[in-house]
């Protein structure tokens, strides 16, 4: 096995929970695609669990929340990494102005999706997400220049996902509203004849039952696969 000696840097924190999975996404991709064994076969990857404000569901932090991220792209510059990622959909909002400033590879969970969703042939995609992220038209914009018809689900729905998102946040997660996420978004998928869905917010691949639907394009899969090619191909 041969890989790059490239440190892959990650900007979490935006929730903990959900750059912790995805920290153990791609040991365990590092293992199961790359045979990983030992110490030196995994990659080096620096986390910056950074604890910004809540800028997801008040857009008036946006200005704070950037600039600690800059200062947190600045210092992995300093460090030498070989790629960037953000472990957040609805810090994409910021994408353009940290890309800007990043010395190697940042790469875009939003455009990296995308690709996914046209390489799939998909026509119909719905995206389940922040409302921040929904409100922004983030996967919106990025889907519909390739041909895609985006769809969003209720605000009822909408609703029921911000709140389970809260509850990973916060540990404390409810079966209840896991079953009810399942059902409303069976109902979405058929009413709306998907092609697919897209888990546009990180939080939702910890608790989506994926295996309970087909055609489901998780966003942490997606980016896990791109960095560790890049790592060690």
């Amino acid at each position: 096995m041969e890989k790059q000696n490239k440190i892959i840097g990650l900007i979490g924190g935006m929730g903990p929970y959900a750059s912790a999975y995805f920290y153990q996404l791609l040991l365990k991709k590092s293992n199961g695609l790359y045979g990983a064994k030992n110490n030196d076969d995994f990659p080096e990857i620096l986390i910056d669990s950074v604890p910004v404000p809540d800028f997801i569901s008040d857009v008036n932090k946006l200005d704070q929340a950037k600039n600690m991220l800059i200062s947190r792209v600045n210092k992995m510059n300093n460090y030498g990494v070989g790629s960037i990622a953000m472990v957040c959909n609805t810090g994409h909002i910021l994408y353009v102005d940290l890309s800007k400033i990043s010395k190697t590879r940042f790469y875009s969970m939003i455009d990296l999706v995308t690709e996914n969703a046209s390489s799939l042939n998909y026509k119909r995609v719905g995206v389940l997400a922040t409302p921040t992220t929904i409100k922004f038209d983030l996967y919106g914009k990025a889907l519909s220049k390739r041909g895609i018809k985006v769809f969003y689900p209720t605000n009822e729905a909408q609703e029921l996902h911000e709140k389970v998102i809260r509850e990973i946040l916060s540990g404390k997660m409810n079966t209840n509203d896991i079953k009810k996420l399942e059902i409303t978004t069976r109902d979405f998928v058929q009413k709306n004849t998907l092609d697919g869905v897209i888990l546009g917010c990180t939080e939702l691949p910890l608790v989506f039952p994926k295996d309970h639907f087909k055609n489901v394009i998780d966003c942490m899969d997606v980016l896990a696969d791109k960095l560790l090619e890049k790592y060690y191909n």
